[in-house]
């Protein structure tokens, strides 16, 4: 006879709930407490493609970090966003800014932008032209980390 899995669940006094792995061996009548992930319990899930991360930095004090998900360009939460914008910085820009300020997407904090979600914007050129609080060429702006 093969050996039986079980969950065992525990309720403990400081820990709150916890489980064990147990395997059980009809013929000998024996417990074994297990490591789920090395017996099998557990499948292993295939890593995901990693994203190539991509950054950013200016001199006004811009430095974030960025990906390609499908058809959209995602800028991490942590990233800083420059506090001023450029004279020749696009409208579009300064009210996507702006949006993200008063939905609380962006907080001041030590003269930059921190952004406190990650954001999707629909090229990797209007994320650097929002980043950068400025006029952007494109993905050419984003390096690889």
């Amino acid at each position: 006879m093969a050996t039986e899995r079980f969950i065992r669940k525990m309720d403990h006094s400081i820990y709150g709930r916890l489980y064990q792995f147990v395997e059980f061996d009809p013929e000998t009548g024996q417990e074994e407490i297990v490591e789920p992930f090395h017996t099998g319990l557990f499948r292993k899930v295939e890593q995901q493609e990693l994203r190539e991360l991509l950054a950013i930095r200016s001199k006004r004090g811009a430095e974030a970090v960025g990906f390609h998900r499908e058809d959209e360009f995602i800028v991490q939460k942590g990233s800083k966003f420059a506090a001023s914008t450029s004279p020749k910085c696009p409208k579009k820009y300064i009210r996507m800014r702006e949006a993200l300020i008063l939905d609380g997407s962006l907080l001041p904090v030590h003269g930059r932008l921190l952004l406190t979600k990650n954001t999707a914007f629909d090229s990797p050129r209007t994320a650097a032209g929002v980043v950068i609080g400025g006029w952007a060429k494109g993905l050419h702006d984003w390096k690889g980390k």
